[in-house]
């Protein structure tokens, strides 16, 4: 009887995903096996904010969540930010447009996207007091929980 090794498991997944990267962007042999990135997959550098999702920092705070997203080079109009009582929802775009003209010679190039994220909140919030503000590429947003989310301090009487 064989006994499950989940170390063993683990690095067969690793290879799995190695073998889809490859394949998928290329292999490149003689260098280190690491997960993708702009600049391994020949995304212009000007054109990398363009890939992925904007990373967030959710933070629980004694009366509200406040939730910050790095958006740079993302103009305000761009963002949608909606909320419930159990989630937030942020969506933009970003869009690039780079022309030259010079005499018999003419460069245009376009960048474009659009992304959505959805984040579950750990507790129940008052969606209609949340407030967000966007500044030098950071967006932050406040949400005051809910009255039965906050934390209820009681001293206890020790026997």
């Amino acid at each position: 009887m064989a006994i499950w090794d989940p170390w063993k498991e683990i690095s067969r997944i690793e290879r799995e995903m190695g073998r889809l990267f490859d394949e998928f962007w290329g292999s490149r042999e003689g260098t280190l096996r690491r997960l993708p990135s702009p600049k391994r997959t020949g995304v212009p550098v000007e054109r990398e904010e363009l890939v992925g999702t904007p990373p967030v920092d959710l933070i629980d705070k004694e009366d509200s969540l406040v939730l910050k997203a790095e958006l740079p080079g993302v103009r305000k109009e761009d963002i949608k930010v909606s909320a419930t009582d159990e989630e937030i929802s942020l969506s933009g775009k970003v869009e690039r447009k780079k022309e030259k003209k010079e005499e018999n010679y003419y460069y245009s190039e376009r960048a474009y996207n659009a992304w959505q994220r959805t984040i579950p909140l750990p507790v129940r919030v008052q969606s209609d007091k949340a407030k967000a503000k966007y500044e030098d590429g950071l967006l932050e947003i406040t949400l005051p929980k809910a009255e039965e989310a906050k934390a209820k301090r009681k001293e206890l009487k020790i026997d």
